[in-house]
Order: C-alpha cells, then structure tokens, then sequence
C-alpha cells in the first residue's frame, strides 16, 4: 500500500529536524530530541495542507542558480592582465572594468607621442586623470597628476599628446 503525501512528508519532515548527522560542523547535538519532538508536532498539520505543485520552471531556475558562478563581489585586473585594444595607429585601450548595466567603464588610454583623439560628444559624465606625460584640450596643458571631467552632452574639443601619456578615464 502506498503511503499518503502526507504520511511521506511527514516521514521526510522528520528526517530533516530528528535524524540530523550530529557528526557534521554546525549541528546542535543538545537540540536533537527538541528536533525529533518538534517534527512530530508539525506531522498532524502536513496532512492539512492542500497539495500544490512547485511553479513552472522552479527546479530549473535553483539548479541554474546552484551551477552559476556566483558573482565575486570585487573585481581585480592585475597590471600583467587584460589586453591592450588598437583604437587608432597611436592610441591603444585597456579595459578595467565594465558596468553592463550603467554602461559605464573605467580603462586605460596608452597614447603614443603625435597621438590624438578626434572631437567628440559625451553621452555621460567622463571623469581623466593623468597618470604618465601630458595632454592638450582646447589650450591647456594637462600633466600627470591633473584631472578632468567632462559633462554628460559636453563637447570635447581635439585632444593632442605631442609627447605621449597614459591616462585612466572613467565614463
């Protein structure tokens, strides 16, 4: 005869709160009698209960969730680590990290000596800073150590390195 979803449940039910492996890290030996008392207390109840089926796809979603990898709650890109991107004959781009919800990234600009970088509009805010040579925007000169940021819809004018730089930028 089979048993009842209730009786099987109820079996189950105590099995989880009375018959715990002690032996294991964690685990409450002194609490073992109140688990296997507490297990037949809630038994009468379970037979109360409507059945219900798990949602759809349920299984799937914890398995998946159990198989990801959890996202680390740091990023780190070692100097050694990366690849360096060839964005024009003289400028070359290495990302740090990326926000694919914001859109924002933070990366490294190499740009070699006679390097620029054309006009251009800026969707968001875009903050500089110089860590090696030097930089001209719109007649000034900006060397490492120096900032600068640019506001969302700004217009940044031509942007010239006579003698090179690298510069970390975060937009």
């Amino acid at each position: 005869m089979k048993k009842s979803d209730a009786a099987h449940s109820a079996d189950v039910l105590s099995a989880l709160l009375g018959g715990l492996d002690t032996s294991l890290p964690g685990t409450r030996p002194d609490l073992a009698d109140e688990a296997t008392a507490f297990a037949q207390h809630l038994t009468p109840l379970l037979s109360r209960l409507p059945e219900a089926a798990p949602p759809e796809g349920l299984f799937d979603a914890i398995e998946a969730e159990l198989d990801g990898e959890a996202e680390a709650p740091f990023q780190s890109v070692r100097a050694e680590e990366g690849e360096w991107e060839q964005r024009t004959e003289k400028v070359w781009k290495k990302v740090l990290a990326q926000d694919t919800e914001t859109g924002r990234s933070m990366y490294l600009l190499r740009c070699l000596p006679g390097a620029s970088i054309r006009p251009h509009i800026h969707e968001r805010a875009e903050h500089l800073f110089i860590l090696e040579g030097e930089l001209w925007i719109d007649g000034k000169l900006y060397s490492a150590g120096d900032a600068q940021v640019a506001k969302p819809g700004s217009v940044h004018p031509e942007i010239t390195m006579p003698a090179g730089c690298l510069v970390l930028v975060s937009a």
